[in-house]
């Protein structure tokens, strides 16, 4: 199943068409329209994690393309890697707020020591 079919099943399932999806995430309704003629095989991590969010699943729940998952994987493990490296420099202060702001945007709470 491609991605543009998956699309078309979640909007089914959700009772809305993807010009309502395009208007509510941000992504250009051009995007589904060339993932339908299949001008796009391959759509931006960004614009699958926010199609992701709206349906509720996982952005390699979207992919048809296993490579594309992997991709997609190496590119989250770099901006985790970068994260890293990054809070090498950053002060206790620092931390404590992205903590913080990273706790509220994925909903987990503070693991108990």
């Amino acid at each position: 199943m491609t991605t543009y079919e998956k699309l078309q099943m979640l909007c089914e399932r959700r009772g809305v068409r993807l010009s309502a999806v395009a208007q509510e995430t941000g992504v250009r309704s051009s995007v589904f329209t060339e993932l339908k003629m299949g001008r796009t095989k391959k759509l931006s991590a960004k614009t699958l994690e926010k199609l992701a969010a709206y349906f509720g699943v996982s952005a390699g729940t979207l992919l048809d393309d296993p490579d594309a998952r992997d991709s997609l994987q190496e590119e989250i493990f770099r901006k985790r890697l970068a994260l890293f490296d990054l809070s090498e420099k950053a002060t206790a202060a620092e931390l404590d707020a992205v903590y913080r702001v990273m706790q509220s945007l994925v909903g987990e709470n503070e693991e108990q020591e």
